[in-house]
């Protein structure tokens, strides 16, 4: 598909290519897990946003062209290619394949380098790859991946933790002037530890994002699970997926709710993953913790 002007991602790809899409959105980052038929896709002139693709299949012959470079021949589970905002790239695969897609938010990608003190934050440039193994890519898209395949999404907390990990990697490895960002060591203070908590616990059943502690306890998103986590000892998912939990513990023992609205109440989406996050971390299911208390 041609284009004179550079175009969103998703507009390459004609809905009529792609046999299965899933899409999750994660705040300045899209991903999308597609199966598509043989095709090919261009962009000319480049894309809008930056865009990430990890191979999930077997891919026999896959040709690309990106800003220049080309790269013509097989690709492996695992490799990955990376296209830079406004890099005119090509396309093109002769087999059904299937992959895992992050369209990452050019402003998302400058804020992060501006909370992490990333040098000449304002002019940095990400650089295109052309069929890369990185295991630290592989490894969060494995993840976000897996969450995906559950239908049993673990909330935005999770997945934005995640993409942020991504977008931190992106700006220390795929820059054309890669830098050391600044590391932060320590904890958060007393003070805005039990501001974040008490946020939490009055919000438990609501779908919490990262942004939204961060900005409680007034501190860079990129360096905010890493703080809290020298704080409490678990990362900031995995306290509030606990919290939850107690709370549920509560609820089943003392309240006439079904398991159904106690997974509501308790920021459960659905039943099937309170049941799962809950023999988890208890080794019961709902059912059979309030039958056994």
């Amino acid at each position: 598909m041609r284009s004179q002007l550079a175009v969103h991602p998703p507009k390459i790809m004609q809905e009529d290519w792609v046999l299965s899409r899933q899409t999750l959105h994660a705040g300045g980052v899209i991903v999308e897990h597609h199966i598509q038929p043989p095709s090919e896709a261009e962009a000319p002139n480049g894309l809008t946003h930056h865009f990430l693709a990890l191979q999930l299949s077997y891919g026999r012959r896959q040709i690309f062209r990106i800003d220049g470079h080309e790269y013509d021949g097989p690709l492996l589970p695992g490799e990955t290619h990376l296209i830079a905002k406004s890099a005119p790239s090509f396309g093109a695969w002769e087999t059904t394949d299937e992959s895992l897609i992050f369209i990452i938010d050019p402003v998302f990608l400058q804020r992060v380098a501006s909370e992490a003190d990333f040098p000449s934050s304002d002019k940095f440039e990400l650089i295109s790859v052309l069929k890369t193994r990185d295991t630290k890519i592989e490894s969060i898209a494995m993840a976000i991946y897996s969450e995906m395949e559950q239908k049993n999404w673990g909330g935005q907390l999770y997945i934005e933790s995640l993409t942020n990990v991504l977008a931190i990697h992106l700006l220390r490895n795929y820059t054309s002037h890669p830098s050391k960002l600044k590391e932060y060591i320590g904890r958060l203070s007393k003070k805005k530890l039990q501001q974040v908590l008490d946020f939490i616990d009055n919000n438990i059943e609501a779908d919490i994002k990262l942004d939204d502690l961060a900005q409680v306890a007034n501190v860079s998103l990129c360096y905010f699970s890493t703080l809290f986590k020298e704080s409490v000892g678990v990362t900031p998912w995995q306290y509030v997926m606990q919290q939850r939990i107690e709370r549920a513990k509560v609820l089943l023992k003392t309240g006439n709710c079904s398991i159904a609205e106690i997974a509501l109440q308790c920021g459960f989406k659905t039943q099937s993953h309170f049941t799962q996050q809950f023999r988890k971390l208890t080794s019961y299911s709902p059912k059979e913790y309030r039958d056994k208390i």
